[in-house]
């Protein structure tokens, strides 16, 4: 698919809902997981083949449902475009649903330009340091796996009770994190240099200045 419009790409952190500030008309929007949440209709949305099905919309939002079956086909595609020999293209490119979700936008949308939204992994760190003291559960294992009547919502909500929410729907993990600070920078590092050279440009539209994501920084009023 071949678009003349930009793409605007929303997860789960504080920052996606920015995206109120833009006409979404101008764009193609894609959100990720929990981020269908943001809106009333969106276009595409992206989710991993662990998301709960509880955390799932009750009424379709969106245009185009992405799941594991059509992105997990982009990586090794991509791969062969950068002529990049890897035995697991998935985790060379980064085994999160932001690098797979990104690389099979570049690759099936191949927009000009692509802004980021709630992607800082800006985590609490009082709840990364409880997470990782805790086994780093997460919904599809721990919080799955608990017997009682709370949902897994609920459950993170008891998990992290008092600490400060750092998703804008309210408590999530910080999941990303398991695969380290520093393989997180070299993934996107290796985006920085794969992007430019299949021709798309990627900014972060979020005014956040901590978390992992060193990708160039765009005003949202000026991404065009």
């Amino acid at each position: 698919m071949n678009t003349d419009m930009n793409v605007i790409y929303c997860g789960s952190g504080n920052s996606s809902k920015l995206i109120d500030q833009v006409d979404q008309k101008n764009f193609i929007i894609c959100g990720a997981n929990n981020a269908w949440r943001l809106f009333k209709e969106f276009d595409f949305w992206i989710h991993s083949g662990d998301f709960p099905p509880e955390s799932q919309p009750e009424k379709k939002n969106f245009k185009t449902e992405i799941s594991f079956q059509e992105y997990g086909k982009t990586s090794e595609r991509i791969c062969q475009l950068l002529n990049i020999e890897t035995k697991s293209p998935e985790h060379y490119l980064g085994y999160t649903i932001f690098f797979q979700g990104l690389h099979w936008i570049i690759s099936e949308l191949k927009p000009k330009r692509i802004g980021l939204l709630g992607f800082d992994h800006d985590y609490n760190p009082e709840k990364v340091k409880k997470w990782k003291e805790g086994g780093q559960p997460a919904p599809h294992n721990y919080f799955h796996s608990l017997k009682g009547d709370e949902s897994i919502q609920e459950r993170l909500d008891i998990f992290f009770d008092g600490m400060d929410e750092d998703s804008f729907y309210g408590h999530g993990t910080p999941d990303p994190l398991r695969l380290g600070d520093d393989h997180l920078m070299v993934k996107f590092e290796q985006l920085i240099i794969n992007s430019k050279k299949l021709g798309v440009e990627i900014v972060n539209l979020s005014p956040v200045t901590g978390g992992i994501n060193p990708m160039p920084k765009e005003s949202i009023i000026n991404f065009r």
